[in-house]
C-alpha cells in the first residue's frame, strides 16, 4: 500500500534574472551570490495565487545577502527577481509574510563582519516589496514600535500582520505587535497587543514558529539561551487571550530554529537544533482540533538534520529549502525538499 506522505528531492534550475519592465532593453546582471548554500533566509508560509515561492535574504557563504529569487515548483526553476527602489539592507534571521501581491519583510540581524562587535539596535524597518511593480518601499510609522530583533516570528490574518518575540542582542523578548496593512494610506502605525486580564504569557525565546489557523496564532519551541523549549501556545485574536494548549501524543523534543508549515488545520515541523546544539532532522506534525502530535518515519530520502531552514507550503505539497548543519556542510547543489501528501 502506498504511504500517504512521500518525501522528494528536486534540482532547482537557474534562470536569467527578471526586473522591472525598461523601456530599452537591458542585459540583467548575474547575482552576485550563489543561490544556496543558504542560512537564515526567508519564505512566507504561502505561495502566490500562481504557487510561486518568494525567498529573500539570508546568511550566503558567510555573506549577508539582500538578494529576492522566485521558485516555481511548476518547472523547478529558481529565478533571481531584479528590484528598485528602497531595498532592505542585507540581512539574516528576518522573516517575511505574503499578503496579495506585497510581500512583507520586518526584522533580521544586519551586523556584518566588520561591525558585529557593535551592540547597536537591529533594524526595525517595515519593508514591502509590490511584486507588481517589483519596487520595495520602507514605510514611515508612526507611534511606538518594536525594537529591532532576530529570530522573531511573523503570521499574518487578513490585512494584519503579527509579530512575536526574538532576539535583540542579549535581550530575548516575548512581546506581540500587530500592524494592520490598511493604515498605509492613512497613519502606519504599530500596536502592541496587551493581553487580556489573567490570560497568561508565553516565556521569552526566540527560534520558534508562528502559524495562523483561523483567528487564532499557534506557537511553538524556540530558546532564551538557557531554556529549550517544546510547549504550544494558542493566541485568541478575537479575545486576546494567550493560552498554552495541552497536547497529547508523539510531542516533538524542545528545539529552535526549526520551520513549519500550515496544510489542512495540521501544522507540520520540521529539524531544529537541540539543547545539545545537535541539529534535528525529524517531521511531526500537530493536528489542531484535538492538539495531538504525530510523528512521520520511513516515508522516503528524508532531508538531512538541519536548522535556520525555511519550510513553505503549495496545494498539499510542503518544501524544505536551505539551512544548516551544525559541523557539517549542507549540500550546495540547488536542492528542495517536497513533502507530497
Amino acid at each position: 500500500m502506498k504511504p500517504q506522505y512521500l518525501w522528494s528531492q528536486h534540482h532547482l534550475v537557474l534562470q536569467s534574472p527578471v526586473g522591472p519592465q525598461r523601456r530599452h532593453a537591458v542585459s540583467p546582471p548575474e547575482p552576485s551570490l550563489p543561490l544556496l548554500p543558504r542560512y537564515g533566509h526567508s519564505l512566507p508560509v504561502t505561495g502566490t495565487a500562481t504557487g510561486e515561492l518568494l525567498l529573500f535574504g539570508g546568511l550566503v557563504q558567510d555573506t549577508l545577502s539582500d538578494d529576492v529569487y522566485i521558485l516555481s515548483l511548476q518547472d523547478l526553476s529558481a529565478t533571481p527577481l531584479l528590484t528598485t527602489g528602497e531595498i532592505p539592507s542585507p540581512r539574516v534571521g528576518h522573516r517575511s509574510a505574503l499578503v496579495g501581491r506585497v510581500l512583507i519583510v520586518w526584522g533580521g540581524d544586519t551586523k556584518t563582519s566588520e561591525n558585529y562587535a557593535s551592540e547597536d539596535e537591529t533594524d526595525n524597518g517595515l519593508y514591502l516589496l509590490n511584486l507588481v511593480s517589483r519596487e520595495w518601499t520602507h514605510v514611515a510609522t508612526s507611534g511606538p514600535a518594536p525594537v529591532g530583533r532576530y529570530g522573531h516570528a511573523v503570521t499574518a490574518i487578513g490585512s494584519k500582520l503579527y509579530m512575536f518575540g526574538g532576539q535583540n542582542n542579549r535581550d530575548f523578548l516575548h512581546d506581540l505587535w500587530v500592524f494592520d496593512l490598511n493604515t498605509l494610506r492613512t497613519r502606519a502605525r504599530w500596536e502592541l497587543v496587551e493581553p487580556a486580564a489573567r490570560s497568561s504569557l508565553p516565556a521569552k525565546r526566540t527560534g520558534h514558529i508562528c502559524v495562523t489557523h483561523g483567528d487564532k496564532i499557534y506557537l511553538f519551541g524556540g530558546t532564551d539561551s538557557v531554556h529549550h523549549y517544546n510547549d504550544t501556545w494558542v493566541f485568541d485574536t478575537a479575545s486576546g487571550t494567550w493560552a498554552e494548549a495541552v497536547c497529547v501524543g508523539d510531542i516533538l523534543s524542545p528545539r529552535e530554529g526549526h520551520a513549519a508549515a500550515l496544510v489542512d488545520g495540521v501544522i507540520y515541523v520540521f529539524g531544529g537544533r537541540g539543547s545539545d546544539g545537535k541539529d534535528l532532522g525529524d517531521l511531526a506534525s500537530l493536528r489542531i482540533e484535538d492538539h495531538r502530535w504525530f510523528m512521520f518515519q520511513n516515508i522516503g530520502p528524508t532531508p538531512s538534520a538541519r536548522s535556520g531552514h525555511a519550510i513553505t507550503s503549495t496545494e498539499s505539497r510542503i518544501l524544505v529549502f536551505g539551512g544548516e548543519s551544525f559541523g557539517s556542510a549542507t549540500p550546495e547543489d540547488n536542492t528542495i525538499h517536497v513533502l507530497n501528501k
